[in-house]
């Protein structure tokens, strides 16, 4: 079950963020074990990252280090039950969380971007994960355009690897 390039349902808060120019895409996936909780879908995104992505992040981490952009992130990480405004998801922090919804994110000098993890209310069975990106200066117009093509492949495989896992014992 491979994820899709679709459009995030308009219920999202996430659309609360967007501004003329700012970027936003999204992927959805059907969800083969429903029972999971928004919660469970969220934490999914730290242990779905595809194997080839990893060695990408740590030289993004070793080229961005020079421009003074954030390579580490400090916080509690959420690892059980509700998901909680202000801890982490990996390097996400929770910005907002709903019953059917969870934005996570964080702010940088060249740009600022939030991740909606969405499953509407009245059709459970699909997931969407979208990216909104305001771009703060002239450094994040280029380092979006540098990473576009990884970032779509890698947030459709991460929708695809969310929507099949297995719910949280």
């Amino acid at each position: 079950m491979t994820a899709k390039s679709d459009e995030l349902p308009s219920a999202s808060r996430l659309y609360a963020y967007m501004e003329e120019g700012d970027f936003m895409d999204c992927f959805s996936a059907p969800i083969l074990h429903k029972e999971q909780s928004i919660d469970d879908l969220a934490r999914g995104a730290r242990m779905k990252m595809p194997k080839w992505a990893v060695p990408l992040l740590a030289l993004r981490n070793i080229l961005v280090i020079p421009l003074g952009l954030k390579t580490t992130f400090a916080g509690e990480q959420s690892v059980g039950g509700k998901v909680e405004p202000g801890q982490l998801i990996d390097f996400f922090r929770v910005y907002e969380r709903y019953e059917n919804e969870i934005i996570l994110g964080d702010d940088d000098k060249h740009l600022d971007y939030r991740v909606s993890v969405y499953r509407c209310q009245d059709n459970q069975d699909r997931l969407y994960l979208a990216t909104w990106v305001r771009r703060n200066n002239w450094l994040g117009h280029v380092y979006l355009a540098l990473v576009l093509p990884f970032h779509k492949m890698i947030v459709k495989a991460i929708a695809s690897n969310i929507a099949q896992q297995k719910a949280a014992p």
